[in-house]
């Protein structure tokens, strides 16, 4: 007779609660120091469709993963998870992220069988899954197939990416901002004047390059147009933080190649900020991108190779746990 897994004691839950508010507080304590602030954005431009909290996970625990999945997801995909190296403690070798559990169908029927009061509905939880990283798992032997996992990468020099810049330029029309490109000099490349509410963007850039500095500007207008009571208070040295931070999350996410990319950042001030504000500033930088980022992929009818959709059964397998 096959044995039962136990059910955890109440102690043993209060455990478990208690190391994954731990490792979700320390995933945004990582985001004080340039590394981790750093890691959290490239991370992000892999994941941008997950959660902040879980982005800032995959950050901590696996800053070299480009994609997650389950043991069954990626033996579904061709691949197989490897064990475990004697050198990596028990309970390290797993990525632990949080995943949707909704109402199972037996306490919907219930549900409604009880007359289907829209107070009492059950309503979907969350807990903390382990997933693997693609630098975890190795092809598996044929017959199998596994599916490609490399995305194409632009440099930003290139012009692969011009069909993007009608769709970010309609963004700032929705946001009443103009798009004139003009001659420029030296190391500028595009501004924002907030005065006409006019973006200029340098004519000697290439596409991915106008790419580039159209998110830059753009979140410079977000911003200004889209302020929420939540967003934290900003001042000039901070605001580059985040505009900086939106564009080179943005370009990794549409395909551009981001060596060599700076981030300025604020260590005093991360040194001196509360938790709560680190968040609220990530979170701000993450709904920037994500707005931008929508607007550049929105159109069905653009054939455009992102780290977004590498392959159907690959995009299935990344999308992961919704947005919190």
């Amino acid at each position: 007779m096959p044995a039962t897994a136990r059910r955890p004691s109440e102690r043993q839950r209060a455990e478990r609660r208690h190391a994954d508010r731990e490792r979700a507080r320390h995933a945004v304590e990582q985001l004080r120091s340039t590394e981790g602030w750093q890691a959290w954005l490239s991370s992000r431009r892999h994941f941008r469709t997950y959660s902040l909290q879980n982005q800032l996970l995959v950050a901590m625990q696996r800053p070299t993963a480009t994609r997650v999945a389950g043991f069954r997801r990626w033996l579904e995909l061709g691949y197989q998870v490897r064990r475990r190296p004697e050198a990596v403690p028990d309970g390290a070798w797993a990525i632990r992220i949080w995943a949707p559990c909704p109402p199972s169908r037996q306490q919907l029927e219930q549900w409604r069988n009880d007359g289907a009061d829209p107070a009492n509905a059950p309503h979907t939880f969350y807990k903390q899954v382990c997933v693997f990283a693609d630098d975890q798992v190795d092809p598996m032997p044929p017959p199998a197939t596994p599916v490609p996992m490399e995305p194409p990468i632009r440099d930003v020099d290139g012009d692969q990416l011009a069909p993007l810049i009608p769709r970010l330029t309609a963004l700032a029309g929705e946001l009443e901002c103009t798009v004139i490109e003009e001659p420029m000099t030296g190391h500028q490349h595009g501004y924002l004047d907030p005065g006409s509410w006019r973006i200029g963007i340098d004519t000697r850039l290439s596409a991915n390059g106008k790419v580039k500095t159209l998110c830059h500007e753009l979140a410079h207008v977000l911003i200004r147009r889209e302020r929420q009571p939540e967003d934290p208070e900003l001042d000039c040295a901070s605001e580059e933080l985040v505009v900086e931070s939106v564009a080179y999350t943005c370009t990794g996410a549409l395909g551009i190649r981001t060596d060599g990319y700076t981030i300025p950042y604020l260590a005093s001030w991360a040194e001196r900020a509360e938790l709560e504000v680190l968040e609220r500033t990530a979170g701000l930088v993450d709904r920037l991108a994500q707005r931008i980022e929508d607007a550049a992929l929105s159109d069905p009818t653009l054939k455009v190779s992102t780290s977004r959709r590498d392959s159907g059964e690959l995009l299935r397998a990344r999308r992961g746990p919704p947005r919190r």
